[in-house]
């Protein structure tokens, strides 16, 4: 016989309908929600993976609004520009942008064969992102224009190979005459040198970026490689990579460094960059300095290995040429005594050891600032991205014609 239902459990089951629908209700309008959330991102998504491919085209008077340079895990130097590839370098200030052509050998530069011809003078120029000078086309780039000149002058067929490498410092840089340069066989090593945070890239605790190689110093007191960590060897490496293609992941990220930069600094309450100018330094960058020095050292020799000449040269940093743009930065960060700082401390140390260490060593800064003075009204670098502009490219070519000239008249 069928159990019989009590008017009792009747209004109980009654009574709990409502509750059931209106919980499916909620669900219902949360799962509505996340689905309108995940396709108003698909249709943003799609919109601008749109419009920077009609940028990268150049369609409709856009201009490119992202690097699309591709670089590749490189056991020896951290990272690497992957050969023979073609894309745009735009400066993440959006001052600038440029079409940038990398050669077989993965050098944003022309090809250049191992083997060097008799008749022919190699210059081999080392250095960071002012050795790339992606701010101009190839053809006016420094060692291009340079190159030139000096062929104007000599017996002998004058060929630049330039190695640089963007966000690196003297670690890598010695890494990369090494280990790359010998085979061009070259006949002068001309190192420059950027002082802004060229010392700072040296130190892993100042630069905090594990995916770059760096140097210690041993018990006897010799240069020991501590090699970068890799990319492709993080936790979800592969999904990580692939969320980067993202346009909107590029967006945030951007957004994220920008909040970094205007946040990184120290506990003296200003970018920890600037502390390259401190009149007292804290202990990381005395080590850092005493490091680099031994870099600077080791170059020379590797150089010398090569019978090569080897040639310093310190880089004009845009604040130490332009005046306003130092005090923009002191007035930013108020922080910042004035007596506390002097924009010539790098060059000055640079100089002291390089007549320690007879080391030939050449400095832009005068050079820039004396053009700075005949033309109050010019600018030699970008205000924000603080690279050379095409007016402080072509001084740093006629800097390096003077200076270099006399190794090749004889």
């Amino acid at each position: 016989m069928a159990k019989k239902i009590s008017p009792k459990n009747k209004t109980l089951n009654h009574k709990s309908s409502p509750v059931v629908i209106k919980d499916t209700q909620i669900k219902t309008k949360i799962f509505l929600s996340i689905l309108s959330i995940i396709v108003s991102l698909v249709l943003v998504e799609i919109f601008l993976q749109l419009f920077y491919f009609s940028a990268q085209k150049k369609l409709f008077g856009l201009t490119p609004q992202e690097s699309t340079l591709n670089y590749y895990d490189n056991d020896l130097l951290g990272h690497a520009l992957i050969p023979n590839q073609q894309g745009w370098f735009v400066s993440p200030t959006k001052e600038y942008y440029s079409q940038v052509t990398v050669n077989s050998d993965g050098w944003p530069d022309d090809e250049h064969v191992p083997t060097k011809e008799d008749s022919t003078y190699r210059i081999i120029i080392l250095g960071d992102s002012f050795v790339e000078n992606f701010q101009v086309s190839l053809n006016q780039r420094f060692f291009k224009t340079l190159e030139k000149k000096l062929n104007t002058i000599s017996k002998q067929k004058v060929e630049i190979i330039a190695l640089g490498r963007g966000n690196i410092g003297t670690a890598v840089q010695y890494l990369i005459l090494q280990n790359y340069a010998a085979k061009y066989e070259p006949d002068l090593v001309v190192h420059l040198f950027f002082t802004a945070n060229d010392i700072k890239n040296n130190s892993p605790i100042l630069q905090n970026d594990p995916y770059l190689p760096y140097f210690t110093l041993d018990p006897q007191n010799n240069l020991k490689l501590l090699p970068a960590a890799k990319r492709s060897q993080r936790k979800l490496a592969p999904l990580k990579e692939n969320l980067k293609k993202l346009k909107l992941t590029k967006i945030f990220l951007s957004l994220r460094q920008v909040y970094l930069n205007n946040h990184l600094i120290n506990l003296n309450g200003y970018p920890q960059d600037y502390d390259i100018y401190q009149l007292d330094y804290n202990t990381q960058y005395q080590k850092a300095w005493e490091i680099t020095q031994r870099l600077i050292l080791a170059s020379q020799n590797e150089a010398q290995n090569m019978n090569a000449k080897y040639l310093l040269v310190a880089l004009a940093n845009n604040e130490q040429v332009n005046p306003e743009v130092w005090d923009s930065i002191l007035t930013l960060y108020p922080q910042m005594n004035p007596k506390d700082f002097d924009l010539e401390k790098p060059d000055q140390i640079l100089k002291d050891y390089c007549s320690q260490r007879d080391l030939t060593c050449f400095f832009m800064l005068p050079y820039f600032r004396e053009y700075i003075n005949n033309h109050p009204n010019s600018a030699t670098h970008f205000r924000i991205d603080g690279h050379f502009n095409q007016t402080g490219t072509n001084l740093a070519s006629d800097f390096l014609f003077y200076k270099l000239s006399p190794f090749l008249i004889k």
